[in-house]
């Protein structure tokens, strides 16, 4: 018996310190680059009638806004981060310190809206706020401009046609689900009906590309709005097909947005801003203003799908998952961490990405975060902080970065229950 006694005492004993030991990483900061949520396709259906045999779905907002559904989807994309920033242990359970949450919204209306109703969901009944530029001035931090004045609107669809080789099978797809044809007879409906093909002749290969990125975006996007199957894609594609069609956006971001130099140009200055973050909460001095002062807790950026690529681009990611085939979906997210361990600070980088079903349905429970490929780094989804460090260095134009940070005012989120 006191054998069996002593030997329970010793198990109790060992499960308690088990229970008060140490991690054996702490996260410092999380910080999380994402793109807003659903929003109306930024021009107007008529742009695209010639297309399309059938008419183009209206939308409930003017174009390029966020819609109800998207609001509502990022309040629960944002308590979908909260529990992974909780086991992370980057963010509060009650409301968090200003100086440890910082969430920075671009400037155009789809965003700034984005960036209210996320904070509502990553610290429900705080009233929180997010940072931002006065009036509708570009935020350089997600649209950098080395010349001031010289820049232009915002247009997530605005890419430049680039030379491209054969046109992928998605893209012969795309064109039967525009004009309601077999893959033969398209270019006979598209006389009949006095319709425009995608591709109009063999070698305008680039034009249809970056026309196919935007139509299959606007496709995918009335699907996640929630839109009847019947408005979805004319009611000829369901998730599976669109699935596909996405990928044409994917091809067209990989040649405008995510190749170099073009991403270096575009996104220098926000990985610059994004690594001083990182090595001033790894107790490095940077020569960048860091997003938080703080050095630890959360910080948010909320920019566009443009963002994401250029990121990408500028530091050799890759999470693209045949699961969840768009690479750029609403809400959509990259995660980077400065991690302490014993054995020396690492960075992680994982995506959170939303499948177009979690979407539509607004239901983000089973959004899982996945490790990235990182180009350079030895160990799949992080790299040591001297790996991530040479990544920066490497890619980064210092020509295109602003070592301080604009001026932001913290801004109240818009109410739309």
């Amino acid at each position: 018996m006191r054998r069996a006694l002593a030997l329970l005492f010793s198990l109790a004993a060992a499960t308690a310190c088990a229970a008060h030991a140490p991690s054996a990483e702490t996260t410092q900061i999380d910080i999380v680059l994402m793109r807003h949520g659903v929003r109306s396709p930024t021009k107007p259906a008529e742009t695209y009638a010639a297309y399309a045999e059938g008419e183009w779905p209206t939308w409930p907002v003017a174009p390029g806004m966020l819609t109800l559904h998207g609001h509502q989807g990022m309040t629960a994309i944002g308590g979908r981060l909260r529990r992974l920033l909780l086991d992370d242990g980057t963010i509060a359970a009650t409301c968090p310190e200003p100086a440890s949450f910082v969430v920075i919204g671009d400037s155009t209306p789809r965003n700034l809206e984005s960036a209210g109703a996320l904070v509502a969901g990553l610290a429900p009944g705080c009233h929180g706020s997010f940072l931002a530029v006065a009036g509708a001035a570009n935020n350089p931090l997600f649209h950098f401009v080395k010349d001031t004045g010289k820049g232009k609107a915002d247009e997530d669809d605005d890419d430049a046609a680039v030379d491209a080789p054969s046109p992928p099978p998605a893209l012969a797809e795309l064109q039967t689900v525009l004009l309601g044809c077999t893959p033969a007879a398209c270019a006979d409906v598209a006389a009949t009906r006095h319709k425009k093909l995608l591709l109009d002749a063999p070698d305008h290969v680039a034009k249809a590309m970056k026309l196919a990125g935007t139509l299959s975006e606007n496709l995918m996007l009335g699907y996640v709005e929630g839109l009847p199957m019947t408005a979805v894609a004319f009611g000829r594609a369901d998730a599976t097909v669109l699935g596909r069609l996405i990928t044409l956006h994917n091809a067209q971001f990989a040649a405008t947005k995510k190749s170099m130099p073009t991403a270096a140009n575009a996104g220098s200055n926000l990985v610059a801003h994004i690594v001083a973050s990182l090595d001033a909460a790894h107790g490095t001095q940077p020569g960048v203003a860091p997003l938080s002062t703080s050095g630890h807790g959360v910080v948010i950026l909320v920019g566009h799908d443009t963002n994401l690529a250029n990121v990408a681009g500028v530091l050799g990611l890759d999470w693209h998952d045949e699961q969840v085939p768009d690479d750029y979906p609403p809400g959509g997210a990259l995660v980077f961490s400065l991690v302490h361990r014993k054995t020396g600070d690492i960075v992680r980088v994982r995506s959170l990405m939303p499948s177009m079903d979690a979407l539509r349905a607004n239901h983000f429970d089973d959004v899982t975060a996945k490790a990235v490929r990182l180009q350079g780094c030895r160990v799949i989804g992080e790299c040591t902080v001297g790996e991530f460090d040479v990544l920066a260095r490497k890619a980064v134009d210092p020509a295109r970065v602003d070592p301080s940070l604009p001026a932001m005012t913290a801004t109240q989120g818009e109410n739309r229950k």
